[in-house]
């Protein structure tokens, strides 16, 4: 039996059917260079089969505890069927990226079928008036929970599944080959000497780390106290002089959107000032992209946005098999200079990024914490965290991750990827997501939010892009303002 550890069970008991907790890879192909050889659904189909047995997130579903009283357990799908998890479709002509854009909205505001195993691929044809990419180009949509694994093991093993030279067979290479055994399902009285002697033992162990870090938990309990005096005293939902529409909760339909830029254009930007790094250039672009639309949308020009910065906490030896390994960073946006390389200054003059170091030892105190925390005990902090105000300690921020791709071409099934972007779930409080994805010389800047937040997505895209070519003058010595 293997039950689900707490850090990804939090997932699912936070999740709720108007907040989907799952994530989204998007990979763009261009076949055109295949000599003719047209990559059929059943081939791909062939070649998911093959490499079934490379992760257990494949073939395995979600038990359940009734009330939660327990932690979820794995286990094996006797009735699996792949057809359902891998599914095909098409644009309606004409195709471009703006149909595309609301058929992936569509796909990411459904839930995942806590009957099956938390997984689907989407198979999409019809982009032919796609920018950059020919007629006959397909795209696929990785969804996956995360309760099963982040952004960062889901792109490892979307990554396993292409080569570094175009083979239209490799749908005939054989099966992988992977020992592992069954994930068997629980009895009854498996389930009750589980939950009675792993809560006890739990709940000691959550005893000696609470009494261990006493400060931290007194600091995290008087902000919760805080906020939530604040909401009894205040009308609203959300007590902040800045608050914006980002800080509201979003409601199940979800938008997503993004561009594609050159990564020299941060990478010249970021090399202006020392110590500066791709994360410290992206929230320059995304605390500015989001600055300039809520100025022109609602008119809140002076406002201090933050952001939360997702980290990987993974190191060399990590893999698709380690499930959720990430931490937030809260960072200042300095989004009141109106200078941006200034800006980036302060960003990085007040916001030193942890080392890998530091965030492995952090990671290490928080899950040491984390893991002890009884089922119980868990669920009722999602379902009390799940009816508190939607806020954030800094009114409008945003939610940044980035992802590091192949930094040299690769084929599926001989098709080159031409682009790469992630969908993001939303966290609570933070209706906007920005995703950053580097993949050879090209970097993706996508966003998520909820549709009755951000009913016009193309106005977000239009700020990006001008941020965009303000870099661009930032980074020339003749240019004294940007």
């Amino acid at each position: 039996m293997q039950q689900v550890d707490s850090e990804d069970a939090a997932f699912l008991f936070l999740e709720q059917p108007d907040n989907p907790a799952h994530l989204g890879l998007i990979a763009l192909y261009d076949q055109s260079k295949t000599d003719g050889h047209v990559i059929r659904f059943q081939h791909i189909l062939k070649h998911i089969q093959n490499r079934l047995a490379s992760a257990p997130v494949f073939h395995q579903k979600i038990k359940r505890i009734p009330g939660d009283l327990d932690y979820p357990y794995w286990i094996e799908d006797d009735n699996f069927d792949l057809e359902y998890h891998v599914r095909h479709m098409a644009l309606p002509k004409p195709g471009d990226w703006r149909q595309f854009c609301i058929q992936i909205s569509r796909i990411h505001s459904r839930p995942l079928d806590i009957r099956r195993p938390l997984w689907e691929m989407y198979v999409i044809e019809g982009l032919d008036k796609v920018a950059g990419l020919p007629r006959g180009s397909f795209a696929i949509y990785f969804k996956i929970h995360h309760c099963a694994m982040d952004e960062f093991t889901a792109l490892e093993l979307l990554e396993s599944l292409h080569e570094t030279t175009a083979n239209t067979q490799q749908h005939e290479h054989k099966a992988t080959q992977v020992t592992r055994f069954a994930a068997r399902a629980p009895g009854s009285l498996d389930i009750a000497v589980q939950m009675l002697f792993g809560n006890l033992l739990r709940g000691a162990k959550f005893s000696l780390q609470s009494v261990k870090y006493r400060k931290t938990i007194a600091r995290q309990l008087a902000r919760a106290t805080a906020r939530r005096l604040r909401s009894l005293t205040s009308s609203n939902d959300v007590n902040d002089e800045h608050a914006t529409r980002f800080t509201a909760a979003p409601g199940p339909a979800r938008v997503f959107e993004g561009g594609f830029y050159q990564s020299k254009v941060l990478e010249d930007f970021m090399a202006q000032v020392a110590g500066a790094s791709m994360h410290h250039a992206l929230a320059v672009v995304c605390g500015e992209a989001t600055r300039k639309y809520l100025a022109n949308k609602d008119g809140l020009n002076d406002l201090n946005l933050s952001a939360r910065l997702q980290v990987n906490l993974r190191n060399a030896g990590a893999h698709a098999l380690s499930g959720n390994r990430m931490a937030l960073q809260n960072i200042e946006l300095y989004t009141g200079v109106e200078n941006l390389l200034e800006r980036l200054y302060a960003i990085v003059g007040t916001n030193v990024l942890a080392s890998d170091d530091d965030l492995e030892e952090k990671s290490h105190r928080i899950r040491s914490f984390y893991e002890y925390i009884p089922a119980p005990v868990l669920s009722a902090l999602g379902r009390w965290s799940n009816r508190e105000p939607q806020s954030l300690e800094a009114g409008g921020s945003c939610g940044i991750s980035t992802l590091t791709g192949p930094r040299q071409t690769v084929y599926f099934l001989g098709a080159k990827l031409s682009g790469l972007t992630t969908v993001s779930p939303l966290y609570k409080g933070c209706g906007l997501m920005y995703s950053a994805s580097l993949y050879k010389d090209q970097l993706a800047i996508s966003f998520t939010s909820g549709r009755d937040i951000l009913p016009d997505p193309e106005n977000l895209v239009a700020c990006l892009n001008d941020v965009m070519k303000q870099i661009v003058r930032c980074s020339r010595q003749s240019a004294p303002q940007c």
